[in-house]
């Protein structure tokens, strides 16, 4: 992606005291991902009320040459180590085990960077397809309650409050929803999934939200001037394994629709 293309609407002088604060924060880390690049810069960004999307940031090309990179190395320290087992080298062992601990401590850096939502810090889609669907990628891989979460007016809370505010809100919704101890997965602008597994009934989760929708509805959130309250929706449906995403998904906005006409 061409950086012209990135900052067309970005004030120039913001933009350079954006990349300038943003070089001092990167100094100290020894692994810079583009995605870390593009996180840090777009929280510079909302700080100076510049409308910025992350995803815009991050070329998948370069994030596809770092797991070609990583693939690398580790087939490498793979070959390494069987060579030096064969030939009972204690010297390279150690070495090899020294460069796969640190490979080890950048593929879990990569994994965050690609399971997990820059924002809110709740789970990605990616995260979604890879440990709830089959290869197919359309189908559930296991038994589950899913519930879909969808904020009530957050359009108006952006077009009122800027979106400097909208994303402190969807931040704050995705914490509390964590708390509700089922996997939180950011589905799309303001919606987001609840994923449990089999030990929590179908009426202990929908209790649970209905707990949460109550407390929500007795907090005003007052941020810099902003004064107003935040509400949500949700759906709740089981699922089997098999079962398709798109019709579980489906089912459970029926479901919420139900509860917002409520």
């Amino acid at each position: 992606m061409n950086n012209k293309d990135w900052f067309t609407t970005l004030d120039q002088n913001a933009h350079i005291h954006i990349t300038e604060t943003v070089k001092q924060k990167i100094l100290p880390l020894k692994i810079v991902f583009p995605s870390h690049y593009a996180r840090i810069y777009s929280q510079e960004a909302a700080r100076n009320d510049i409308e910025l999307h992350p995803d815009e940031l991050l070329n998948s090309e370069m994030l596809s040459e770092k797991v070609v990179h990583h693939v690398i190395n580790l087939a490498s320290c793979t070959e390494r180590a069987i060579i030096a087992i064969e030939n009972e080298d204690s010297k390279t062992l150690r070495e090899v085990l020294e460069e796969t601990k640190q490979l080890r401590n950048e593929l879990d850096e990569l994994r965050k960077v690609v399971y997990e939502d820059a924002l809110t810090k709740s789970y990605s889609r990616k995260w979604l397809e890879d440990v709830y669907l089959s290869n197919d990628k359309l189908s559930m891989n296991q038994k589950g309650t899913l519930v879909l979460i969808d904020l009530n007016k957050f359009k108006e809370i952006n077009d009122t409050h800027g979106h400097n505010i909208g994303d402190k809100v969807l931040t704050y919704v995705a914490d509390k929803l964590k708390e509700s101890g089922g996997h939180v997965v950011r589905y799309g602008g303001d919606e987001f999934l609840v994923l449990f597994d089999t030990k929590e009934s179908a009426l202990t989760i929908t209790k649970k939200f209905a707990a949460m929708v109550q407390r929500f509805g007795q907090i005003s959130f007052k941020m810099d001037t902003a004064n107003f309250k935040i509400g949500f929706s949700y759906g709740v449906m089981t699922f089997d394994k098999g079962s398709q995403l798109s019709h579980v998904i489906d089912a459970a906005d029926k479901e919420m629709y139900r509860h917002k006409r409520g």
